[in-house]
C-alpha cells in the first residue's frame, strides 16, 4: 500500500456515516385491511433502555381539515411505534406523514411522501 493512512481514513469516514444513519428514525407507510382498512405509518428507531416521545403529523395541502397531529410513546427497549388513519374518508391525492423523536439527547426526524389514489398508496 502506498499510503495507510489514507485507507485508515476513508475506514474511519465511511464506520461514522453508517453509525450516524442507524440512529436516524425511518418511517414506512402502508394500507392494512382487517375488517377496516386503514393507513398504518411506522416508525422504527435504536432500542433505548428509557422511553421516547414519537409525534406523528399527518398532512396535506389539497384538505388540511384532514391534517393530525398525535404523540405516542416508545416504551423502553422497544424499536417501533406505529400510527394509523382509517382510509374511509381520507382525502385522495398528496400525503406527507413526518415525524418527531423526543430523544433525552437529542431530537431526530424523518418523513415519508406519498399519493393516496383509492385505497393504494404511489410513492
Amino acid at each position: 500500500m502506498k499510503n495507510p493512512h489514507l485507507v485508515i481514513t476513508l475506514i474511519l469516514l465511511f464506520s461514522s456515516l453508517l453509525i450516524a444513519n442507524e440512529n436516524k428514525p425511518t418511517v414506512e407507510c402502508m394500507v392494512v385491511s382487517n375488517d377496516i382498512e386503514k393507513i398504518v405509518c411506522k416508525v422504527e428507531v435504536e432500542r433505548a433502555d428509557y422511553d421516547r416521545a414519537v409525534t406523528f403529523v399527518w398532512h396535506t395541502k389539497k384538505y388540511p381539515q384532514d391534517d393530525r397531529e398525535r404523540t405516542v410513546v416508545l416504551n423502553a427497549n422497544h424499536i417501533s411505534v406505529y400510527d394509523y388513519r382509517f382510509l374511509r374518508g381520507r382525502a385522495q391525492g398528496a400525503w406527507n406523514v413526518s415525524i418527531t423523536l423526543d430523544d433525552t439527547e437529542s431530537q431526530n426526524s424523518a418523513e415519508v411522501d406519498f399519493i393516496l389514489e383509492g385505497n393504494t398508496l404511489k410513492y
